[in-house]
């Protein structure tokens, strides 16, 4: 009987029907086939650059085995692709979102009835600053510049951004113009759809400053195609060293970009963990420090319970900032 016993067990570890015991640990998570990373922008701006950099290096350091593509669903500042990721794509595992304080203020502004607690924020990858670039043969030559024709007239000078009225390029626009003592509202801000499309309207000539983020502007910078009257911040780009900060110029407002992800709604805990650990070790890694760096990206990163509380709080605020400008009743 032992012997036979012995066969019939043998039997079953050979042909894979025998499971694990009670208790023992399950094979962990892991994803299946292509991954998508949705990019709520046309090619060239900064949720475009997020989900290429980040595609590029998990593809690059085997993080994640399969191919990634990136489809662009630019519409409302964000509002067409959370819409889309809430109504079509719920609990796909394999689905990543690029995101930034763009979104939170198409929430902000409730250009969509969604909100960052209809979808899964998963991690900040990366964060930047914002700035003024203009055509290299621009006639404002410095910040004052410009600060000496808006004050003297504030039509006369022409913002391009990437985001929709009162959406983050917007608010650059706005809390600058705050901060030198002109009405927000007067000063003229020309959407579109992505930073990529503002960015081309100024080397056309036909807008005079891009109120973009440092990534956007990187390539035409490094160029010599545009520059920079300053970037929007207390301190000066890790990258970018020799543009001054507005502080420097006598103007104290900032203002940071976040840049990260969130997943569709319905994602299983598991692959949520998998995305969250692999976007961890992904910023830890050579491979991302130098796309990081070549982007002008400073290296702050939020997971987890920390960025969901963190982007959930950043709503509450920016609603507020948007009713003391006027953007919001």
């Amino acid at each position: 009987m032992k012997r036979n016993g012995f066969i019939f067990i043998a039997l079953l570890v050979v042909t894979g029907i025998v499971t694990a015991a009670p208790g023992s640990p399950a094979a962990a998570w892991e994803p299946k086939g292509q991954g998508e990373c949705i990019a709520p922008a046309n090619p060239g701006g900064g949720w475009d650059i997020t989900c290429r950099a980040a595609s590029a290096v998990l593809q690059k350091t085997g993080i994640f085995k399969e191919s990634i593509y990136v489809t662009n669903m630019p519409g409302g500042s964000g509002a067409v692709a959370i819409a889309n990721v809430i109504a079509k794509r719920k609990a796909d595992t394999n689905l990543i979102v690029s995101a930034s304080n763009a979104l939170t203020f198409t929430v902000a502004m409730g250009r969509t009835p969604h909100t960052y607690k209809d979808v899964i924020p998963l991690a900040q990858v990366g964060a930047e600053i914002g700035g003024f670039f203009v055509k290299a043969d621009s006639k404002h030559k410095t910040l004052a510049d410009m600060i000496t024709a808006l004050k003297a007239n504030p039509k006369s000078v022409t913002f391009a951004g990437g985001s929709a009225p009162g959406g983050q390029d917007h608010m650059k626009v706005a809390l600058f113009a705050k901060a030198i003592g002109v009405e927000p509202t007067k000063v003229v801000y020309v959407p579109f759809q992505g930073g990529g499309e503002a960015l081309t309207s100024v080397l056309g000539g036909h807008t005079e400053v891009g109120a973009l983020d440092i990534s956007e502007a990187s390539g035409q910078l490094e160029a010599g195609k545009i520059r920079c009257l300053g970037i929007l911040s207390e301190t000066r780009s890790t990258k970018f060293k020799d543009i001054p900060t507005t502080y420097e110029q006598g103007v104290k407002v900032s203002y940071i970009v976040w840049r990260g992800f969130y997943m569709a709604p319905g994602t299983p805990p598991d692959a949520v963990k998998w995305w969250s650990d692999a976007l961890k070790k992904m910023v830890t890694t050579p491979e991302w420090n130098a796309e990081r760096e070549k982007l002008g990206w400073e290296p702050i990163f939020r997971f987890g319970e920390e960025f969901t509380k963190f982007v959930n709080e950043e709503h509450v605020q920016f609603q507020a900032l948007l009713k003391e400008l006027g953007f919001l009743k």
